[in-house]
């Protein structure tokens, strides 16, 4: 499944980003770009997701996963147009 994340400024200034994880991820992803008009200085950046990468500790116990991050790559999100 799919992760969605936008990345969300306004007049060039990082505003902070939304991510969704849900099954539905595409659709809310471009719902929420939609609220977001650049006749009003706004700019999204949709990343997807596309690997993960982890940090892993082994020993006498197994190996666990000490931290994990996930990977995201810049994608095209078509407003008004469900998938």
């Amino acid at each position: 499944m799919a992760i969605y994340r936008l990345m969300i400024s306004r007049h060039g200034k990082l505003l902070g980003h939304f991510e969704s994880d849900t099954p539905w991820a595409e659709e809310a992803a471009r719902d929420v770009a939609a609220r977001f008009p650049a006749e009003s200085g706004y700019s999204v950046s949709p990343l997807k997701s596309c690997g993960e990468r982890r940090l892993l500790e082994a020993g006498p116990d197994g190996v666990r996963v000490i931290h994990a991050e996930r990977t995201f790559a810049s994608t095209t999100l078509t407003l008004g147009q469900k998938t």
